[in-house]
């Protein structure tokens, strides 16, 4: 009896070594792709937050010089302010308008290890405050009488 040598059926061929280094070449680039998008999205989220807080910033220096009893005067104002933990640098321009009873306010905000990099600005007008009613300026004076102070 006389064997044969077996024979490979061609329709049963596995990958090649060049196949599948192929697909491994396409797997790494496709998780390379997502590797460098997530961290965009960290860098994205991290700038967000930055000026985010940096406008409030902005927001809470023009609603003190709102409230505050005086007209700001012309010219540039600084300071320094504290943050959800960091310290961050303003910076107010004061300039006159067309209008005499008001005034332009541009407010730059940085953080304060890149006080000359402005990471927002805010532009907003500040009216000349009303003089006190004549009852209040009294009040102030102390030449109004007030009932916990004696008398009746």
């Amino acid at each position: 009896m006389q064997t044969r040598p077996a024979r490979h059926n061609r329709t049963e061929r596995g990958f090649t070594l060049i196949e599948v280094l192929v697909a491994l070449a396409i797997i790494a680039i496709g998780r390379a792709a997502v590797v460098a998008v997530a961290a965009r999205s960290g860098l994205v989220d991290a700038n967000l937050q930055q000026r985010t807080f940096a406008a409030w910033v902005a927001t809470n220096q023009m609603t003190r010089m709102r409230l505050a009893t005086q007209w700001p005067d012309l010219g540039t104002q600084d300071g320094k302010v504290t943050l959800a933990s960091q310290q961050w640098h303003w910076k107010a321009t004061v300039v006159k308008t067309q209008d005499p009873d008001l005034r332009r306010v541009t407010i730059d905000v940085a953080t304060e290890a890149k006080p000359d990099d402005s990471v927002t600005e805010l532009i907003g007008f500040i009216g000349k405050p009303l003089p006190k009613p004549q009852n209040l300026q009294a009040l102030d004076n102390g030449n109004l009488h007030h009932p916990s102070k004696g008398g009746g």
